[in-house]
């Protein structure tokens, strides 16, 4: 339901009075609103929500240590492959030159037993003895290289850094959080949705989402997830994609922690057919004993009076249902419409 605020011509005359004689009439120019008359065929509902990333992970180290190099700051944009934090390397380093030794020795009798093979100087349990020991140090030199590796922790993609869990020179437990990274550019919304509401999230529902910072632009979406259990009594969390192709990111910057509203349509046959305005809508024109409403005409931005009846039936918390010359889509005064004359 489209609202909007304009000010006309329209004038109501106040009488002012001075030192008992009459003085001239005081014209004033108010402020009218405007609301779009609603077609009851499909129901409206208006959810809360909030921007956030689909793609995010808290990285973590493999194994203990101390970070000796903390290399962002939140909100730091970091590209797959850049050193987030490196632990103190200098056990692993020693434990790889350790490693090291171990294969080169195990490589030299490795080759010594293969030329007594040849000779039949050695038995063939022997030679495969001497095979599975150097098997075995080259399986353990390359884990303590891939070990040593592991001490500098990685963007595994492009984003930016949300969060930061430690500081430099605090030392970290093995899966420990470190950094938590987002991808901005793989967004969702999100929203708590009451159990009465459930039943509006059919496939043949309308999901639309309306930024605060873009008023009035709406974008279809899709439910993406929906967790079946309500974590805390409060609502049931419903996780959206943004489907329509008029949405991209060059054009509209939206951000994680951005707010917004999820508008739920649903199919509403028992009121098809009928109309509503605002209550505030109504005026009683005594001329006529007829309840009217001002209809407001965008292209000559002229208002025409129309009278309409209704039975005293509400929908939602401020709609009232009528009959009348009127049509979905057409604005009606809405604020104002007492002082039209």
């Amino acid at each position: 339901m489209g609202k909007s605020m304009i000010t006309l011509g329209i004038l109501a005359t106040l009488t002012l009075s001075s030192c008992g004689n009459d003085a001239p009439a005081e014209k004033k120019s108010r402020p009218l609103s405007f609301t779009e008359v609603v077609s009851l065929d499909r129901t409206e509902n208006t959810y809360s929500g909030t921007v956030a990333a689909s793609q995010f992970s808290d990285l973590a180290f493999k194994m203990s240590g101390l970070i000796v190099k903390m290399n962002v700051k939140e909100g730091q944009r970091v590209k797959k492959g850049d050193i987030v934090a490196e632990i103190d390397p200098s056990d692993y380093r020693m434990d790889l030159e350790s490693k090291t030794a171990t294969l080169k020795k195990a490589e030299m009798q490795m080759e010594r037993a293969r030329k007594l093979l040849e000779k039949d100087a050695i038995s063939r349990q022997e030679y495969e003895s001497t095979e599975a020991a150097f098997t075995n140090a080259r399986l353990s030199e390359e884990n303590a290289r891939n070990i040593l590796a592991d001490t500098r922790l990685q963007a595994p993609f492009d984003g930016f850094i949300q969060k930061k869990y430690v500081e430099n020179y605090q030392r970290v437990q093995p899966g420990e959080g470190v950094v938590c990274l987002v991808n901005p550019e793989l967004l969702q919304i999100v929203f708590t949705i009451p159990e009465t509401g459930v039943k509006d999230l059919t496939p043949t529902a309308g999901i639309e989402v309306e930024f605060d910072a873009y008023k009035g632009k709406r974008f279809k979406c899709e439910v993406s997830e929906f967790v079946e259990a309500s974590p805390d009594g409060a609502g049931l969390p419903v996780y959206l994609n943004i489907v329509d192709p008029a949405f991209s990111l060059d054009k509209y910057r939206i951000a994680v922690g951005f707010s917004c509203k999820v508008i739920i349509s649903t199919d509403n046959p028992e009121m098809a057919g009928k109309i509503a305005v605002p209550i505030s809508a109504v005026v009683y024109d005594n001329a006529k004993s007829a309840k009217t409403v001002f209809v407001y005409n965008p292209h000559t931005h002229k208002l025409q009076q129309r009278t309409i009846t209704d039975h005293g039936m509400i929908a939602g918390r401020d709609l009232l249902i009528v009959e009348g010359d009127l049509r979905a889509g057409e604005q009606v005064v809405s604020a104002g419409a007492q002082y039209i004359r």
